[in-house]
């Protein structure tokens, strides 16, 4: 868990493969659901083109999907677990999935939260450049093109986006918190978050992760 940009995908890519953990990020799933053109797919698609948020119902759908699949692949031993990217995001969610888990005999066993300090999250956010013709992702100060704003893919000018705009982060931001106090919440009532300092450098944020989910039963 952690808010937007802060490192969330970074550190669900790398310790993933590093601990036999499938990533699991909604996002992910409503693609490859609309690719398949599945029955759940094809509401998803109507949704998302409407510019409207994807329910809760029918997002705890498509994760049941997955982790129905994922359990024959435990029991293969192909991968060890899941490692939700983002995901649950409010108690609704988080309830939700429990029920499923616990269908399958399984449960949460650890909760990362990588915190960084808001005025630096509206700094990365606000940084990033993109592509208008590729869609390619820049940042001017961590990654930023060859050539000051412009793309290095087609020579497009770069532009920023309306959301990301320091006002419409710092919207996004208080949304987060929102919401995702409740969700800490629940989960702390069990013990098992944990924090790490996601300004540190990307490496020391893996190793810290990594640190305290060894100390689970993953």
């Amino acid at each position: 868990m952690g808010a937007q940009g802060s490192g969330k995908g970074t550190q669900a890519s790398v310790i993933g493969p590093r601990l036999g953990l499938e990533k699991i990020a909604t996002g992910d799933l409503f693609r490859a659901a609309i690719a398949k053109k599945s029955e759940l797919g094809v509401k998803v698609k109507s949704i998302l083109e409407r510019g409207d948020l994807v329910p809760d119902e029918l997002t705890n759908a498509i994760v049941h999907v997955r982790l129905r699949d994922m359990a024959r692949q435990k029991a293969e031993g192909t991968v060890r677990g899941a490692l939700f990217d983002g995901f649950p995001r409010t108690t609704g969610q988080a309830e939700a999935l429990d029920r499923i888990m616990a269908e399958q005999d399984d449960h949460i066993d650890v909760v990362i939260e990588i915190q960084v300090p808001r005025e630096d999250l509206v700094a990365r956010l606000s940084g990033r450049r993109v592509c208008p013709t590729c869609g390619s992702v820049y940042h001017i100060e961590s990654d930023p093109p060859k050539t000051p704003g412009v793309c290095e893919k087609d020579g497009t000018p770069l532009g920023q986006r309306d959301d990301d705009m320091p006002d419409a982060i710092r919207r996004r931001l208080a949304l987060y918190d929102e919401q995702t106090s409740p969700l800490l919440s629940y989960y702390e009532g069990r013990g098992i978050v944990r924090r790490v300092d996601g300004n540190a450098p990307i490496d020391d944020v893996t190793d810290a992760i990594l640190a305290n989910v060894s100390e689970e039963k993953v």
